[in-house]
């Protein structure tokens, strides 16, 4: 071959298959650099995304070994050569056993760029060539054979060596998330924590809010409950096993449950990903299992003679012996560490219990020997379930040790056989219960929607506010807002609002109802009721805005104060004719300061809001009543 050539040989149809089709995302091409980088033995690799203008271009560098003119001709160019094969199972300078094998990965290149760019230095020569994905094409229909543009040839430099590829013409248009890439990269390899290897990302030159790419990142986001350091807590045949293949890792289970794609344990060889998340052969139907992640590095998969490790490196060749004897390994460990982690959970749950005034050693010891096995049975499926949290688990066993006087709780307790709380018999136990509850709220709702009518009868007869419709809101405060918990006159704000407000400035009709109220988020509610037939105008907005902010200022001192003052404009119409009056409530009402409601919306509001419930219930003992013939 001519020294004076760079030559690529090829099927069109590899480009493509190889490429383009498994590499159509950022993340993954951008790890076939990173291990390139890594076998070239770099200590420093730089990741500079570039999205100044119309334009976004890639940019990664690297200190490491670099190429010579002949070297990128026979080893770069050449496309399914075995490296391994050809220059060793070790890096040159540091002696890394080298993660690339199959010669492929310089095709992923052409799954996110049109255009790439390969400078890469070496003893002092620097040699740069350009690969273009339409004269690829082209050329390799024609004889499959590609000639890429050489841009510079042996080139005295005093540079230090390494590699720099910058992808252009890229095909992406959303813009570049740093944070994203540095986790995903971090879920591709555990070798970032190396001490002679480090990967930095750097947006647009900005070497300040340049971000480290560690192998932390990649469980960073999880709340972390329980978890094994492998190969320690193992069975002593599973302890030998790992050893003599010099398997460790981590397996996690988190407080939250994980995304379906983080679900599993992941496989990594020579510190690069070879077996994406799974349960292997383990039926994870249990929600359990969606709190289990983990990884496990797996070196001597990539020692075997046979081929285990696909093309993309997301799955292992199951098939094979040697992955055969480890997936029996990988099931029997994480059914162990399944079973662990609902133990340490439960216990912990148990524990945590102490601080809702639960002791549920001292009530079971309350209870006939019948009942005692049969409530320990109920309370060890709520400790054990999965997704729980801490206050409703404390809020179930307080229905289970309040439901225990229910002779019908216990009857269909004891029909349960399995005491998983995931299955549908104790899930119905529970529903069972909230209907008990939800039958006194049925009635209070029914008799709420008769006095919703009764109070729409005195709204037609236009009944004085403060003579009828006052005390009426006195009595039944619940009709503004199911929300308020406190509905009442406050004299010494009364008086305030005298000083304030002089009775000569106000009209006789629009004599003011002082209402304020209290809800559980400690707001101050301003209540201003109007007659029935009363057209809500401007004015009474602007004595609504002062009302509120006067309250605002002079209520209590500063720890007492209420975190916000809301005042409620209650009338008859609203003005909409006006253009002021319009525009005003629209401002008062964005700033969650005054808002406007007539009466006939108060009314519809608070009959919605008891219809539903009503309705809910409704459906609620339907569905009880049609599957109790299934328990």
């Amino acid at each position: 071959m001519s020294s004076r050539i760079l030559e690529m040989k090829f099927d069109p149809n590899v480009i493509t298959h190889l490429g383009i089709n498994m590499y159509s995302t950022l993340p993954p091409v951008i790890a076939e650099l990173v291990a390139n980088a890594y076998d070239a033995d770099a200590t420093e690799v730089k990741i500079k995304f570039y999205e100044n203008g119309s334009g976004k271009k890639i940019v990664v560098e690297d200190n490491g070994t670099g190429m010579s003119f002949q070297e990128i001709n026979d080893y770069f160019l050449k496309i399914g050569r075995n490296r391994r094969d050809e220059t060793g199972d070790l890096s040159e300078i540091k002696k890394r056993k080298v993660i690339g094998k199959k010669g492929l990965g310089k095709l992923s290149f052409f799954g996110i760029s049109e255009e790439i760019y390969i400078t890469s230095i070496k003893n002092g020569k620097l040699n740069k060539f350009k690969l273009d994905w339409e004269d690829l094409q082209r050329q390799g229909k024609e004889n499959g054979i590609y000639r890429p543009e050489i841009i510079k040839k042996d080139e005295n430099t005093d540079e230090h060596s390494g590699t720099t590829i910058e992808l252009a013409r890229l095909k992406r248009k959303s813009a570049f998330d740093l944070q994203g890439m540095a986790v995903s990269l971090a879920k591709y390899f555990t070798i970032f924590n190396e001490e002679d290897f480090k990967v930095e990302l750097i947006l647009n030159d900005d070497e300040e809010a340049k971000i480290l790419v560690t192998n932390e990142m990649k469980y960073e986001s999880i709340d972390k409950e329980f978890y094994w350091k492998i190969p320690i807590d193992l069975t002593e045949e599973l302890k030998e096993y790992f050893k003599s293949k010099n398997i460790n890792g981590e397996l996690i289970s988190s407080k939250n449950p994980l995304p379906e794609t983080e679900r599993g344990i992941v496989l990594f060889s020579r510190g690069k990903l070879v077996n994406t998340h799974s349960f292997f052969d383990v039926k994870a139907s249990s929600h359990g299992y969606a709190y289990i992640t983990g990884f496990l590095n797996i070196d001597f998969i990539d020692d075997e003679k046979s081929e285990l490790i696909s093309t993309n490196r997301q799955s292992l060749n199951w098939e094979e012996e040697p992955a055969l004897i480890l997936r029996e390994h990988l099931n029997e460990i994480i059914k162990k560490f399944f079973n662990e982690s609902k133990k340490f959970k439960k216990e912990a749950k148990k524990k945590a219990m102490k601080k809702y005034n639960i002791d549920i050693e001292q009530w079971l010891e309350t209870l006939p020997l019948h009942d005692k096995k049969l409530a320990k049975k109920i309370i060890d499926s709520i400790l054990s379930a999965e997704g729980i949290e801490e206050e409703k688990v404390a809020e179930f066993i307080n229905y289970t040790k309040d439901s225990f006087q229910f002779e019908s709780f216990k009857e269909l307790a004891n029909e349960i056989e399995n005491t998983d709380i995931d299955n549908f018999k104790i899930i119905h136990l529970f529903k069972e219960w909230h209907l008990i509850e939800n039958r006194e709220f049925y009635k209070l709702a029914i008799g709420r929607i008769k006095t919703i009518e009764k109070f729409y009868e005195l709204i037609k007869q236009n009944a004085k506010e403060v003579q009828t419709i006052h005390p009426f809101f006195e009595k039944f405060p619940w009709i503004l807002d199911p929300r308020i918990n406190m509905f009442r006159h406050e004299m010494q704000f009364v008086h305030i609002l005298k000083e304030y407000y002089p009775e000569k400035e106000l009209e006789e009709k629009n004599r003011r109802i002082d209402f304020l109220c209290t809800s559980v988020s400690e707001h101050k509610f301003i209540i201003e009721l109007k007659r029935p037939h009363h057209k809500i105008s401007l004015k009474d907005l602007e004595q609504a805005k002062d009302y509120r902010s006067f309250l605002e200022s002079h209520l209590g001192n500063d720890t007492k104060r209420p975190k916000k003052v809301v005042a409620y404009v209650i009338g008859g119409k609203i003005n909409w004719d006006d253009r002021r009056t319009r525009d005003e409530i629209e401002n008062l009402q964005n700033a969650d300061k005054v808002y406007v409601k007539t009466y006939n919306e108060l009314l519809t509001d608070a009959k919605n809001y008891h219809y539903e419930f009503i309705e809910k219930y409704e459906n609620m003992n339907q569905y009880m009543v049609k599957n109790t013939k299934t328990i």
